[in-house]
């Protein structure tokens, strides 16, 4: 019997990890990579749908489903907040007989990648990382949602991430988005051959 296949997408904050996501499913309507959507504590953005973007819970709810044991695969606290991925949403999608895609920070993917082997899941870790620091951090005051402290503390977070990409299966400098697209359609369709 085959493994299931999930794909993780990762990078520092502002990267493009949601971008690329984005317009590689507007690109690919039929593709059959979907999204797994994760959980999180923090504040809705404007424009964010709930069980669109992620699954937005309080912070009670969250630390209620932290001590249950068996809601969550896997969760971080990052940049002040919870995030994190449940059971139920990663076998709604093996369900329906398509491929998870996880987007998230590296620290979920540290978790995340040896949960699911451990349970049987063949696991592809990429990591999407910019082109400098310096855009990146244009990116981070571009986005223009995050205090300048927020900033300081993503930017520094980012600094030691670059320092991790090593542990990932891949990695994809998100200089061009066509050319990031196409790596990413490579690595998808070799993998689910």
């Amino acid at each position: 019997m085959n493994q299931p296949h999930v794909f993780i997408l990762s990078g520092p904050s502002a990267v493009g990890k949601t971008t690329v996501w984005e317009t590689y499913k507007s690109a690919r309507p039929e593709t059959f990579i979907e999204k797994v959507v994760t959980t999180t504590s923090r504040a809705m953005r404007p424009g964010e749908i709930d069980g669109v973007h992620y699954h937005f819970w309080d912070t009670a709810d969250f630390t209620r489903a932290i001590h249950s044991k068996n809601e969550l695969i896997e969760y971080a606290a990052v940049h002040g907040n919870y995030y994190g991925s449940t059971f139920v949403e990663l076998e709604r999608i093996v369900a329906l007989g398509k491929k998870p895609l996880y987007i998230i920070d590296p620290q979920g993917m540290v978790h995340l990648k040896p949960v699911l082997e451990d349970a049987g899941y063949a696991v592809t870790s990429i990591f999407l990382e910019p082109p400098s620091m310096e855009e990146l951090k244009e990116r981070l005051i571009g986005r223009g949602v995050n205090s300048p402290e927020d900033l300081a503390t993503r930017y520094a977070n980012a600094v030691v991430e670059m320092e991790e990409r090593h542990f990932y299966d891949v990695s994809i400098v998100n200089a061009d988005l066509e050319i990031t697209l196409e790596r990413l359609h490579e690595l998808f369709s070799a993998e689910c051959v």
